[in-house]
């Protein structure tokens, strides 16, 4: 029977890798899409393929859009059999099924399952497939184990599904899989003590494949890739050592960083690797109800000495909405991690996943989030609606000027100098751009900086106007914009 896997990415830059994986291990051919394709577009594109059965991985960015696609597709064709698997449909299982036109669910990982079903419904026999759900009659049938691949062997090398390489793309590899850790927000924490990891050899293998092909980025999507800290040492080594002009980025707890580590990161050549590392919050508490250990101190202490290496871009992450996490508390771990000056930082929102502890326990924290996907909070017992809107707004700002570094120099003189707090800036310009009707529209680069320097007369110290706007100068020119320069920057050269 003629199948075919459908990956739905949520930007063309993106690859799949759970597509590949299963397309290698069962040759199977895999068409790749993105969200923002027009649907028709799509659904042509799979009519043309003359498919028997499709299935489609399905994920929280993509399931809006999947689960139309699914439709139209057992519309325009009654007689293909539709699978879904991938995270959102292992947790979501019988309520997938639900729809009329899904006719199995995988869950966990399917490199073994999906070939075993395959099988079973080319022979037309009865299912039996560990992991695979259907309905008949009504009623739910199958086996509802969540399974998982006991060896990392089974799992192809990249490229190996005959994939042609696109320099415009990210790939991802997976060293690893599973998570030593119980985070209560995360998927992975309801599968703790299923880590396994491909060997050393292994990794290098399959590491080389990607620099053959001039890869640019590769991305790991390894949980925590330092858990094992001397096989992550022994990653690092070989790809300062062997991987010639491919950046490597990898999720890392840099709490667990060592010296040894540390050092050999400072080591590498500049935007050799990048580095993400989840802070979440620095709410003693609120660290503790979501089961996250860390030792902040030594976090700090590893994050700076990196950052002052300069050779590495390094991602901080936090999240609004977590439980015990008030605006007052939600202000201070801003403060903190925005006081490292990472790279970037990101201002992520709770988001309830399906098989998530804290989905189970939200009645615990009264959060109430949405019903669909992504499933973002939308209020806690600490935390107001209207609060958690704000901070949307403090994320807006922070987009817009610290992670595109439009105006890091500037913005760096008041928060290092103590001009004025990191959050309480970006709460008065999101104030400000709301008052002027500058925060609902997009802007210029050349207005986001006119924006500023009305900002800065309303809020900043006279006193300070002027060191402000030559470093606000010097942002200007760095962003190479064209045309004539605002009045307040243009005497300074």
């Amino acid at each position: 029977m003629k199948t075919l896997l459908i990956a739905v990415n949520s930007s063309y830059v993106h690859t799949n890798p759970a597509v590949r994986s299963l397309a290698s291990a069962g040759s199977i051919p895999f068409a790749e899409f993105n969200i923002n394709q027009d649907s028709h577009h799509v659904l042509g594109n799979i009519l043309s393929y003359a498919a028997e059965i499709v299935a489609f991985s399905c994920y929280i960015w993509n399931i809006g859009y999947v689960l139309r696609l699914a439709e139209d597709l057992k519309k325009a064709c009654p007689e293909v059999t539709v699978i879904f698997g991938g995270p959102e449909a292992s947790f979501r299982a019988e309520e997938m099924l639900e729809y009329w036109f899904v006719d199995y669910v995988l869950r966990g990982e399917a490199e073994e399952s999906l070939n075993e079903l395959l099988e079973e419904l080319r022979q037309e026999k009865a299912v039996k497939t560990r992991g695979a759900l259907y309905k008949e009659s009504g009623k739910l049938k199958g086996n509802n184990e969540y399974r998982i691949i006991d060896s990392m062997y089974l799992l192809p090398a990249p490229f190996s599904a005959g994939d042609e390489y696109d320099e415009n793309k990210i790939y991802y590899y997976e060293s690893s899989r599973g998570c030593p850790f119980s985070c209560a927000y995360c998927m992975s924490g309801n599968l703790k003590g299923t880590v396994r990891e491909k060997s050393f050899d292994q990794v290098k293998r399959e590491l080389k494949v990607f620099v053959k092909h001039g890869v640019r980025l590769v991305k790991f999507t390894d949980r925590t890739f330092n858990a094992n800290k001397e096989r992550a040492k022994n990653i690092i080594r070989f790809i300062l050592d062997e991987t010639e002009n491919t950046c490597f980025h990898f999720e890392v707890a840099l709490d667990l960083m060592d010296e040894e580590m540390v050092s050999l990161l400072r080591s590498a050549p500049m935007g050799k690797i990048q580095l993400e590392a989840g802070v979440q919050s620095t709410n003693s508490r609120t660290l503790a109800a979501i089961m996250r250990r860390m030792n902040l101190d030594r976090l700090k202490e590893n994050a700076s000495s990196i950052l002052d290496s300069g050779n590495i871009h390094l991602h901080l992450d936090l999240i609004a909405g977590l439980p015990y996490e008030s605006l007052d508390s939600f202000r201070t771990s801003f403060n903190e991690v925005y006081s490292l000056y990472p790279d970037a930082l990101q201002l992520g929102f709770l988001k309830l996943l399906p098989g998530t502890a804290l989905r189970r326990e939200a009645g615990k924290y009264g959060i109430v989030y949405r019903s669909y996907a992504p499933y973002e909070v939308i209020c806690t017992s600490d935390i107001s609606a209207r609060e958690l809107l704000f901070l949307k707004g403090i994320e807006l700002m922070l987009n817009r000027y610290y992670n595109t570094g439009r105006a890091r120099q500037a913005f760096d003189f008041l928060t290092r100098n103590k001009i004025v707090a990191p959050f309480t800036l970006y709460e008065n310009l999101y104030i400000f751009c709301e008052q002027e009707k500058y925060a609902a529209r997009p802007l210029s680069a050349k207005n986001q900086f006119v924006v500023l320097i009305e900002y800065a007369k309303k809020y900043l110290p006279s006193s300070r106007l002027e060191e402000f706007f030559a470093l606000l100068r010097t942002d200007y020119d760095r962003t190479k914009i064209k045309g004539q320069i605002p009045e307040e920057l243009s005497k300074f050269v």
